[in-house]
């Protein structure tokens, strides 16, 4: 068996046109999304970060607003933006560049995004939501999985879905998800007795470890679909936690990396700020 190599880039300019066909209705009805970062300090990851969002919410006709705060600001400066921007009705969604320069708690600015306009799902509320199926949205690396196995027809009801990852903004919303769609979730780390077993157990594997190789070929189950959510850089290029040519002798399809789940997480940051948007307009 050959798997068949997910596009994610061509899924995600499937996803990027329908925003823009909603934009653009929203637009004859006056309303136009935005969205908010907040950069406190220089680190370089987030202000890539920053960069990517400008960038992604331009392709789509979005308004950006960009708020840089100096390395020294306080707690009560960032609460007291994070106030004004849940206040502004042309910003229906915010993102918190982490890390955070100074001493300021990540916990006190993720509770104070409005849930409505919390498109990363960090508040506590909106992981609730996501616990009960009754969600706006859900943390965007754990949708773009959902949006890729949708796109490619894979009905997860009744399915085995082994997640590699028990962290707040992957492997436990990616349970919730799956487990919304009736699969049965078998959730593995670090500490699990046998990793390997669990995953030969799944229909659909689901890996997000930070760990070059980690998933072998004989760590798949012949047919599985495998997502891989990894990203790591070793020596200037991206790589992935699969044995990757391995791995597609046994799978039936495979996310790679780059190029797999990455694009499809820009787009569904999009997503989640035009359901914002329309949450807090009532446009349709």
């Amino acid at each position: 068996m050959t798997a068949q190599i997910i596009d994610g880039k061509a899924i995600a300019e499937q996803v990027r046109t329908e925003i823009v066909a909603e934009v653009e209705k929203l637009a004859a009805r006056g309303v136009k999304p935005g969205v908010a970062t907040i950069l406190v300090g220089d680190d370089g990851g987030a202000q890539f970060y920053r960069g990517q969002i400008e960038k992604n919410t331009g392709t789509v006709g979005f308004a950006y607003f960009n708020h840089t705060l100096p390395a020294g600001a306080s707690q009560a400066a960032v609460l007291e933006l994070i106030a004004e921007l849940n206040a502004d009705p042309a910003v229906h969604g915010i993102l918190a560049l982490m890390p955070m320069a100074g001493e300021i708690d990540q916990n006190a600015v993720f509770n104070a995004i409005a849930p409505v306009k919390d498109l990363d799902c960090v508040n506590p509320a909106n992981i609730g939501h996501v616990l009960l199926g009754d969600f706006l949205f859900a943390p965007a690396t754990p949708s773009a999985c959902i949006e890729i196995l949708d796109r490619e027809g894979v009905e997860l009801q009744g399915l085995d879905v082994t997640i590699v990852n028990h962290s707040n903004i992957v492997g436990k919303p990616a349970a919730l998800l799956c487990l919304n769609r009736n699969a049965s979730v078998h959730v593995v780390h670090v500490f699990s007795k046998d990793v390997p077993a669990a995953c030969r157990a799944a229909d659909v594997l689901i890996c997000a470890a930070p760990v070059q190789n980690l998933i072998k070929k004989d760590m798949v189950k012949p047919g599985a679909i495998v997502v891989d959510v990894t990203t790591i850089r070793i020596e200037g290029k991206q790589v992935g936690s699969l044995e990757f040519d391995g791995v597609c002798e046994v799978a039936s399809k495979v996310t790679p990396v780059p190029g797999g789940v990455g694009p499809v997480t820009n787009v569904i940051l999009l997503k989640n700020a035009l359901a914002a948007c329309k949450a807090q307009t009532g446009a349709a």
